[in-house]
């Protein structure tokens, strides 16, 4: 089976949250390797130059490890058969916070103003400590080689990542908008997946979409760790809330989970609680998408079905309902069974068997009085259209909750 190294190479850099740039004339990719570092310090910077010096540096017989003079940490190297063309993956950053020695000389040589700006910078770019990585990345590259080993060279005076910017052309003023600027587009954009995958409902989507949003680290703003990490989950709890807004949640549900939610992130006693918090927000809003979500029907049958799942203690008819859309009876029947695919009798009886289910797992309550509270009114009719949904009568459905012969979710 041939292998397309190339492919394999671009999932291993996107599981892993890194940007993987391929180094060739004319070097138009190379600009924004390091994602627009060097380019908004130094806008005269040779690209050329540093393009051909990358490309003669790199050989298929060597993976090279190199930090540059921000500490940010890239891997170098060209592939068989790819004349004049290397590769180069990166930035990650190796360590919790930037060194003393790092700060002092974007202080001492660009200044206080740009040292914050590169502080922004690196709240984006993703942390690993890279060992794994960079194995995987050898026997990749070892296999690529048709099983002939390749050195790994760590190296901190890679001569293309060395760099000191050109300072009769620098101007502090747009480098300090700009950079920033920058990486916000890419955390913007990281919300963007979380909230898009969240819209749909799709869990495993918003997982992913999330790992990659967690890369940005947000300034401190607070005193406390905790708090910031609260503050932090607040943000998300109102992202996950719009999310679904934009799914044709019902407002009644949004305001229940965001402000369910809302309660548990200000009770958390302990930073450790957030992981958990997190997985419940991107599951739970997901499965609120799934469950209540009426995107994909026309106003009319989503204000129909908004007002029976509201209101399902009430007295709910095929008139009354039309009456409320301003449309007749036969109207509404046609156009609610062609979208939903059932009438709108057996829509209603459905959400009433849900939520009686739900009660008879969860209270002591007679089925008389849960019947009641579903706006069913004639016991006899209520276990019937329970059992047809069930398969049992209410009484034998709570016997088998209580045996555990029934999910209790």
């Amino acid at each position: 089976m041939q292998v397309d190294f190339l492919q394999v190479l671009k999932t291993l850099s996107a599981a892993h949250n890194l940007k993987l740039t391929k180094v060739v004339a004319p070097f138009t990719d190379l600009k924004n390797f390091d994602y627009g570092l060097r380019q908004s310090l130094d806008p005269q910077l040779d690209w050329d130059a540093l393009g051909h010096q990358m490309v003669q540096e790199a050989s298929p017989q060597t993976l090279i490890l190199a930090e540059d003079v921000f500490e940010l940490k890239y891997a170098v190297f060209a592939l068989p058969d790819e004349v004049d063309t290397a590769y180069i993956l990166g930035p990650w950053i190796g360590r919790k916070k930037r060194s003393d020695c790092s700060v002092e000389w974007c202080r001492r040589c660009l200044g206080e103003e740009s040292n914050k700006a590169i502080e922004q910078f690196y709240n984006g770019i993703c942390r690993m400590s890279g060992d794994s990585f960079c194995v995987s990345l050898g026997s990749l590259l070892t296999m690529a080689r048709g099983g002939k080993s390749v050195e790994i060279v760590q190296s901190k005076s890679f001569q293309p990542l060395v760099f000191e910017p050109d300072m009769r052309c620098f101007q502090e003023p747009p480098f300090e908008k700009e950079l920033p600027a920058a990486m916000l587009e890419r955390r913007y954009a990281a919300e963007a997946a979380v909230m898009d995958a969240v819209e749909q409902g799709n869990v495993g989507s918003a997982m992913a979409a999330f790992e990659q949003l967690v890369q940005f680290r947000m300034e401190s703003r607070f005193a406390t760790p905790l708090k910031d990490i609260k503050m932090s989950l607040v943000i998300l709890n109102v992202l996950l809330r719009k999310a679904i807004q934009r799914s044709a949640v019902h407002p009644y549900y949004i305001d229940r989970i965001s402000g369910r939610y809302a309660v548990r992130i200000e009770n958390m006693t302990d930073i450790d609680q957030s992981k958990e918090i997190v997985l419940d927000m991107l599951r739970e809003y997901c499965v609120y998408v799934q469950k209540y979500s009426l995107k994909r029907y026309s106003p009319l049958v989503q204000k129909t079905m908004n007002y029976v799942n509201l209101n399902l203690n009430s007295a709910l008819s095929l008139k009354m309902l039309a009456g409320m859309c301003y449309i007749s009876p036969s109207y509404l029947s046609y156009l609610f069974k062609q979208e939903t695919g059932q009438t709108l009798t057996d829509y209603i009886n459905t959400r009433r068997v849900e939520r009686a289910a739900r009660r008879l797992r969860s209270t002591d309550d007679s089925v008389a009085e849960i019947a009641e509270s579903v706006g069913v009114l004639d016991v006899n009719y209520f276990t019937k259209i329970f059992k047809k949904s069930m398969g049992v009568t209410p009484t034998a459905y709570r016997k088998q909750c209580q045996q555990g012969q029934v999910s209790a979710s």
